[in-house]
């Protein structure tokens, strides 16, 4: 891919403001109001919602205020494809992903040496797709400009999701940080919404993967990005961050008034122990 590929918002306007102002002011009254302090020596990934702002820019905050202060070499982002079905995963590999507040220049040789890893498929499923896009406001209010590594899946979770992130914490270096994006159950009421979040989320935090997507395979836990959550509790058993912690729950019910169809947030942070 030329190194001046350029990928253009493709929801801003639409989950989150295009003006720079207004969204600037929008993430830091996120990350302002979210009860987190900031841990950004110990955390090696945060899984962080990817709805509208008005729905789950709260949780968001909380997620991104645990890493404020953070300086990594390179964040890498794992999320879902929700137009294209990816029988491995797609890398973005080269050029930047601009936003209204400035463009993230990609680390082009970890992303080509990453997407040999992984087998990876065309860049199409990122020119549209939201799950990455919206992390990238709080990642520029929380941390910077840094460069990034987008990467996206599209199977059910499962062995070769897990395999990628031991792949990718080996590739890792020490002060990198991992942003895995997912929401939790989509349009059930708020008291079903909360039974199955609450057990996706014990489940995820007990640490076993294999468990986790057994969950998710029996319907018995819900993440629309499984995929990616798999191939983070992988990568943060194998880059040794034993401490995991629920950050935030919410549903859109809070922002909304309906709890009639919900959709579940969470934000977590998997860390090394102080």
């Amino acid at each position: 891919m030329p190194a001046t590929t350029i990928r253009r918002p493709a929801v801003a306007g639409q989950f989150y403001p295009d003006d720079p102002y207004a969204l600037e002011k929008t993430v830091d009254g996120f990350l302002e109001t979210a009860n987190v302090q900031p841990a950004p020596g110990r955390v090696v990934t945060i899984v962080s919602p990817h709805a509208g702002y008005i729905y789950s820019g709260p949780t968001a905050g909380h997620a991104f205020a645990r890493v404020r202060g953070k300086r990594p070499k390179r964040v890498v982002l794992l999320g879902c494809s929700h137009r294209y079905a990816i029988e491995t995963a797609s890398v973005f590999t080269g050029g930047e992903f601009d936003t209204p507040l400035g463009p993230f220049p990609i680390d082009e040789a970890f992303a080509k040496a990453l997407a040999a890893a992984l087998n990876s498929v065309s860049v199409e499923p990122h020119l549209l797709e939201h799950s990455l896009e919206v992390q990238l406001p709080f990642l520029a209010r929380a941390i910077g400009f840094v460069p990034i590594v987008p990467v996206l899946f599209g199977s059910p979770a499962g062995p070769w999701h897990a395999r990628i992130g031991e792949v990718l914490a080996r590739m890792l270096d020490d002060s990198d940080l991992v942003v895995t994006s997912t929401d939790l159950s989509h349009y059930l009421d708020e008291s079903s919404a909360n039974a199955i979040d609450h057990r996706s989320i014990d489940t995820l935090l007990n640490k076993d993967w294999q468990a986790y997507a057994q969950g998710i395979r029996e319907k018995s836990c819900s993440m629309c990005g499984a995929a990616a959550v798999t191939a983070a509790m992988a990568l943060a058993r194998a880059r040794h961050a034993e401490d995991w912690k629920l950050l935030d729950y919410r549903t859109s019910a809070t922002a909304s008034g309906d709890y009639s169809r919900v959709v579940g947030y969470a934000a977590l942070s998997m860390e090394r122990a102080a």
